[in-house]
């Protein structure tokens, strides 16, 4: 079975809802769904946002799973400018050569390096520091922790990311921090609306970051459908 493992449930909605056949269920806060894709059964499991939380889930998945291939997908930053919103990337760092030869038959990707940072990268000048540091292209905050767990379970990795957010963008990182506990990975809308309410000048970026997020989800789920499609039936 192949294990499509999101962050946030944001970032796998749109998957989900082109599921059929879906049974979803918790274990020990670890938030799973058992669903045909395509004509492939599927665990899609929501790994937590940052590599302490994604790390410690992707070893209990495969405590209670028999896993023949891990794909970790969601949004990532870019760190360059030539990176758009929206764009579907493939890790070239953390993804399995084994995985790689899939590839050759997809469309509507590129290939990029990623790093993995704790800490939201929000400006130009933090993505010049990472960039220059890591020699990566694109930024998350769970790749490397979940890459280091499948690689212990010896199981072909993929790591895609589709960009939320493009070299230039200013994030509002503290609307973003009020408007989310990561912790329990759930949106808090009312702290969100009184940190706006002091502070009205991040409304105006946030509305953009959000903008972006549903054409990222939308091409991130479309290149998981190709890419379902040409893994090896045995896993």
């Amino acid at each position: 079975m192949i294990c499509y493992a999101f962050p946030l449930a944001h970032e796998a909605a749109l998957l989900l809802k082109r599921c059929t056949e879906k049974e979803s269920f918790s274990i020990d806060g670890l938030h799973c769904t058992l669903a045909n894709f395509g004509r492939r059964r599927v665990l899609v499991a929501l790994v937590g946002m940052g590599e302490a939380s994604a790390g410690e889930k992707t070893e209990a998945l495969f405590q209670y799973f028999r896993l023949k291939g891990f794909v970790l997908a969601g949004y990532g930053g870019a760190l360059v400018a030539p990176l758009k919103v929206g764009q579907v990337l493939v890790s070239t760092n953390f993804t399995s050569e084994a995985v790689l030869g899939f590839l050759r038959m997809l469309s509507g990707f590129d290939f990029a390096s990623f790093c993995t940072t704790d800490e939201v990268v929000g400006t130009p000048e933090k993505r010049d520091t990472y960039a220059s540091a890591t020699n990566s292209q694109v930024a998350d905050m769970e790749t490397r922790a979940v890459a280091e767990v499948v690689r212990e379970h010896e199981v072909p990795f993929m790591a895609v990311r589709a960009i939320s957010d493009d070299y230039r963008q200013v994030l509002p990182t503290g609307a973003l921090a009020a408007g989310f506990d990561a912790a329990k990975g759930r949106a808090t809308p009312f702290r969100l609306l009184g940190y706006l309410a002091m502070r009205p000048g991040e409304i105006a970026p946030l509305r953009k970051f959000i903008a972006g997020l549903s054409v990222a989800r939308k091409n991130l789920t479309t290149f998981l459908e190709q890419l379902n499609a040409e893994l090896p039936a045995s896993w």
